[in-house]
Protein backbone atom coordinates (compact mmCIF):
# COMPACT_ATOMS: atom_id res chain seq x y z
CA UNK A 1 0.00 0.00 0.00
CA UNK A 2 3.08 2.19 0.95
CA UNK A 3 5.10 1.23 -2.63
CA UNK A 4 2.11 1.98 -4.28
CA UNK A 5 1.38 5.23 -2.54
CA UNK A 6 4.99 6.11 -3.05
CA UNK A 7 4.80 5.63 -6.93
CA UNK A 8 1.52 7.57 -7.45
CA UNK A 9 3.45 10.36 -5.49
CA UNK A 10 6.35 10.27 -8.15
CA UNK A 11 3.84 10.08 -10.97
CA UNK A 12 1.91 13.49 -9.63
CA UNK A 13 5.49 15.16 -9.55
CA UNK A 14 6.73 13.99 -12.84
CA UNK A 15 3.53 15.22 -14.58
CA UNK A 16 4.01 17.96 -12.39
CA UNK A 17 7.27 19.02 -14.00
CA UNK A 18 6.75 18.01 -17.25
CA UNK A 19 4.00 20.58 -17.41
CA UNK A 20 6.25 23.30 -15.61
CA UNK A 21 8.53 22.61 -18.62
CA UNK A 22 6.37 22.44 -21.33
CA UNK A 23 4.77 26.21 -20.00
CA UNK A 24 8.19 27.59 -19.70
CA UNK A 25 8.48 26.66 -22.98
CA UNK A 26 6.20 29.15 -24.42
CA UNK A 27 7.87 31.61 -23.14
CA UNK A 28 9.71 34.19 -24.74
CA UNK A 29 11.44 37.44 -24.48
CA UNK A 30 12.32 39.62 -28.07
CA UNK A 31 13.58 42.47 -29.54
CA UNK A 32 11.47 44.22 -31.62
CA UNK A 33 13.72 47.21 -31.95
CA UNK A 34 15.79 47.62 -33.69
CA UNK A 35 15.55 45.06 -36.06
CA UNK A 36 18.90 43.09 -36.68
CA UNK A 37 21.66 44.24 -39.63
CA UNK A 38 19.98 47.99 -38.82
CA UNK A 39 22.55 50.88 -39.96
CA UNK A 40 21.08 53.74 -37.35
CA UNK A 41 22.49 57.52 -36.82
CA UNK A 42 22.10 58.92 -33.13
CA UNK A 43 21.05 57.02 -30.18
CA UNK A 44 19.40 53.86 -30.49
CA UNK A 45 16.22 52.89 -29.16
CA UNK A 46 15.49 49.82 -28.12
CA UNK A 47 12.22 48.25 -27.30
CA UNK A 48 11.33 44.53 -26.35
CA UNK A 49 8.25 42.39 -26.14
CA UNK A 50 7.74 39.34 -24.21
CA UNK A 51 5.56 35.96 -24.24
CA UNK A 52 4.81 34.00 -21.33
CA UNK A 53 6.40 36.30 -18.86
CA UNK A 54 4.99 39.65 -17.08
CA UNK A 55 7.20 42.33 -16.73
CA UNK A 56 6.97 44.02 -13.27
CA UNK A 57 9.70 46.59 -11.59
CA UNK A 58 11.99 45.07 -9.65
CA UNK A 59 10.82 46.64 -6.50
CA UNK A 60 8.35 44.30 -6.73
CA UNK A 61 10.54 41.19 -5.48
CA UNK A 62 10.35 37.68 -6.84
CA UNK A 63 7.96 36.25 -8.29
CA UNK A 64 7.57 33.11 -10.39
CA UNK A 65 6.73 34.20 -14.36
CA UNK A 66 7.37 38.13 -13.57
CA UNK A 67 10.67 39.66 -14.04
CA UNK A 68 12.36 42.54 -15.74
CA UNK A 69 14.56 43.34 -18.84
CA UNK A 70 18.54 43.86 -18.88
CA UNK A 71 20.47 44.79 -21.89
CA UNK A 72 23.86 43.29 -22.23
CA UNK A 73 26.00 45.01 -24.93
CA UNK A 74 28.72 43.86 -26.82
CA UNK A 75 29.10 41.09 -23.88
CA UNK A 76 27.87 37.68 -24.08
CA UNK A 77 25.14 35.71 -21.44
CA UNK A 78 26.92 35.47 -18.21
CA UNK A 79 28.58 31.51 -17.92
CA UNK A 80 26.63 31.14 -14.30
CA UNK A 81 22.82 32.36 -14.44
CA UNK A 82 22.46 31.26 -10.87
CA UNK A 83 24.05 34.77 -10.33
CA UNK A 84 22.45 38.76 -10.41
CA UNK A 85 23.51 40.16 -13.48
CA UNK A 86 26.48 42.91 -13.00
CA UNK A 87 25.51 46.76 -13.78
CA UNK A 88 28.12 48.42 -15.30
CA UNK A 89 28.44 49.96 -18.93
CA UNK A 90 27.86 46.75 -20.70
CA UNK A 91 24.85 45.90 -18.65
CA UNK A 92 22.15 48.07 -18.48
CA UNK A 93 19.34 47.18 -15.90
CA UNK A 94 16.30 48.39 -16.75
CA UNK A 95 14.53 47.88 -13.32
CA UNK A 96 11.70 50.21 -13.61
CA UNK A 97 9.96 48.24 -15.21
CA UNK A 98 9.82 49.99 -18.57
CA UNK A 99 10.37 47.53 -22.07
CA UNK A 100 12.21 50.38 -24.53
CA UNK A 101 15.62 52.24 -23.39
CA UNK A 102 17.84 54.71 -25.31
CA UNK A 103 21.22 53.87 -25.31
CA UNK A 104 24.20 56.29 -27.06
CA UNK A 105 26.40 53.78 -28.79
CA UNK A 106 30.03 55.15 -30.34
CA UNK A 107 30.17 54.53 -34.28
CA UNK A 108 30.82 50.56 -35.33
CA UNK A 109 29.34 47.35 -35.06
CA UNK A 110 27.54 46.14 -31.79
CA UNK A 111 25.51 43.46 -30.08
CA UNK A 112 22.54 43.83 -28.21
CA UNK A 113 21.34 40.89 -26.00
CA UNK A 114 18.34 40.96 -24.06
CA UNK A 115 17.65 39.04 -20.81
CA UNK A 116 14.87 38.62 -18.87
CA UNK A 117 15.69 38.33 -14.78
CA UNK A 118 13.88 38.01 -11.57
CA UNK A 119 13.32 41.19 -9.20
CA UNK A 120 16.64 39.86 -7.54
CA UNK A 121 18.23 40.23 -11.11
CA UNK A 122 19.18 36.87 -11.33
CA UNK A 123 18.38 35.01 -14.67
CA UNK A 124 15.56 32.18 -15.20
CA UNK A 125 17.38 29.40 -16.35
CA UNK A 126 17.38 28.50 -19.47
CA UNK A 127 18.06 32.41 -20.50
CA UNK A 128 15.23 34.02 -21.60
CA UNK A 129 16.75 36.21 -24.23
CA UNK A 130 17.31 37.59 -27.66
CA UNK A 131 19.89 39.62 -29.81
CA UNK A 132 20.87 42.08 -32.84
CA UNK A 133 23.41 42.93 -34.53
CA UNK A 134 22.79 46.62 -35.43
CA UNK A 135 25.86 49.06 -36.77
CA UNK A 136 25.96 53.06 -35.32
CA UNK A 137 27.18 54.90 -38.43
CA UNK A 138 27.49 58.37 -36.20
CA UNK A 139 26.65 59.61 -32.45
CA UNK A 140 26.55 62.77 -30.31
CA UNK A 141 27.42 62.46 -26.78
CA UNK A 142 26.78 64.81 -23.66
CA UNK A 143 29.78 64.20 -21.66
CA UNK A 144 28.88 66.85 -19.22
CA UNK A 145 26.81 67.76 -17.31
CA UNK A 146 25.98 64.37 -16.04
CA UNK A 147 22.54 63.08 -16.15
CA UNK A 148 20.03 64.15 -12.92
CA UNK A 149 23.32 66.49 -11.60
CA UNK A 150 22.84 69.13 -9.12
CA UNK A 151 24.87 71.86 -10.36
CA UNK A 152 26.10 75.81 -10.14
CA UNK A 153 25.91 78.33 -12.85
CA UNK A 154 27.25 79.14 -15.31
CA UNK A 155 26.70 75.38 -16.30
CA UNK A 156 29.34 74.17 -19.25
CA UNK A 157 28.05 71.83 -21.64
CA UNK A 158 30.72 69.52 -23.40
CA UNK A 159 30.33 67.04 -26.21
CA UNK A 160 31.79 64.19 -27.82
CA UNK A 161 31.15 63.03 -31.25
CA UNK A 162 32.06 59.80 -33.14
CA UNK A 163 31.17 58.66 -36.94
CA UNK A 164 31.57 62.41 -37.53
CA UNK A 165 34.07 65.47 -37.26
CA UNK A 166 33.50 68.79 -35.69
CA UNK A 167 34.25 71.47 -37.69
CA UNK A 168 33.94 75.48 -37.75
CA UNK A 169 30.98 76.36 -39.80
CA UNK A 170 32.49 78.78 -42.47
CA UNK A 171 34.10 75.51 -43.80
CA UNK A 172 30.79 74.91 -45.95
CA UNK A 173 28.81 72.32 -45.78
CA UNK A 174 31.01 68.84 -46.58
CA UNK A 175 29.58 65.47 -45.71
CA UNK A 176 30.39 63.44 -42.70
CA UNK A 177 31.28 67.16 -40.91
CA UNK A 178 29.45 69.48 -39.20
CA UNK A 179 29.09 71.59 -35.75
CA UNK A 180 27.19 71.45 -32.09
CA UNK A 181 23.91 72.96 -32.06
CA UNK A 182 22.14 73.06 -27.99
CA UNK A 183 18.54 73.29 -27.62
CA UNK A 184 17.61 74.55 -24.42
CA UNK A 185 14.34 73.41 -22.73
CA UNK A 186 12.76 73.01 -26.43
CA UNK A 187 12.21 69.57 -28.53
CA UNK A 188 14.08 68.77 -31.66
CA UNK A 189 12.87 70.96 -35.17
CA UNK A 190 9.84 68.43 -36.80
CA UNK A 191 11.47 69.81 -40.00
CA UNK A 192 14.70 68.33 -40.47
CA UNK A 193 15.74 70.05 -44.10
CA UNK A 194 15.69 73.33 -42.37
CA UNK A 195 18.49 75.53 -40.61
CA UNK A 196 18.17 74.95 -36.75
CA UNK A 197 16.89 78.88 -35.70
CA UNK A 198 19.28 81.31 -33.23
CA UNK A 199 17.96 82.07 -29.91
CA UNK A 200 17.77 82.04 -26.42
CA UNK A 201 17.01 77.84 -26.94
CA UNK A 202 18.65 77.50 -29.86
CA UNK A 203 22.43 78.13 -29.05
CA UNK A 204 24.85 77.61 -32.24
CA UNK A 205 28.72 76.58 -31.70
CA UNK A 206 29.32 77.26 -35.19
CA UNK A 207 32.96 77.92 -34.04
CA UNK A 208 33.78 74.24 -34.24
CA UNK A 209 34.08 74.16 -30.17
CA UNK A 210 33.00 70.91 -28.20
CA UNK A 211 32.79 73.08 -24.47
CA UNK A 212 29.90 75.91 -24.10
CA UNK A 213 29.05 77.57 -20.81
CA UNK A 214 25.74 78.81 -20.58
CA UNK A 215 23.75 80.91 -18.02
CA UNK A 216 20.72 79.35 -16.99
CA UNK A 217 17.81 79.98 -14.09
CA UNK A 218 17.96 77.90 -11.08
CA UNK A 219 15.36 75.11 -11.65
CA UNK A 220 15.58 71.60 -13.79
CA UNK A 221 16.53 71.87 -17.61
CA UNK A 222 17.25 69.65 -20.62
CA UNK A 223 19.50 69.79 -22.83
CA UNK A 224 19.61 68.25 -26.46
CA UNK A 225 22.54 68.31 -28.48
CA UNK A 226 21.86 68.41 -32.31
CA UNK A 227 24.69 68.41 -34.82
CA UNK A 228 24.15 70.19 -37.93
CA UNK A 229 26.25 70.57 -41.30
CA UNK A 230 27.74 73.65 -41.96
CA UNK A 231 24.72 75.85 -43.28
CA UNK A 232 23.07 74.85 -39.65
CA UNK A 233 20.77 72.16 -41.52
CA UNK A 234 20.87 69.25 -39.19
CA UNK A 235 21.50 66.00 -40.33
CA UNK A 236 18.62 63.18 -40.70
CA UNK A 237 18.58 60.45 -39.37
CA UNK A 238 18.80 63.55 -36.61
CA UNK A 239 22.23 63.01 -34.44
CA UNK A 240 21.20 64.01 -31.21
CA UNK A 241 21.12 63.35 -27.46
CA UNK A 242 19.97 64.57 -24.62
CA UNK A 243 20.83 65.01 -20.80
CA UNK A 244 18.28 66.57 -18.16
CA UNK A 245 19.58 68.14 -15.03
CA UNK A 246 19.36 70.64 -12.30
CA UNK A 247 20.65 74.53 -11.46
CA UNK A 248 20.88 75.68 -7.72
Amino acid sequence: MINLRLKLIIFIALILSILGTAAFANTSVSITEPKDGSKISGPVKVCLATSGVTVEPAKKGVHEGSGHHHLLLDVDIPGNLGKPIGKDANHVHMGDGSKCKKLNLAAGKHTIRALFAKGNHVPYDPALTDKVTIEILSNVTITNPPKGAMVSGPVKVCLKTSGVKVEPAKKGVNDGKGHHHLLIDVGLPRDLSKPIGKDANHVHMGDGSTCKELKLSPGKHTIRALFAKGNHVPYDPAITTEVTFNVK
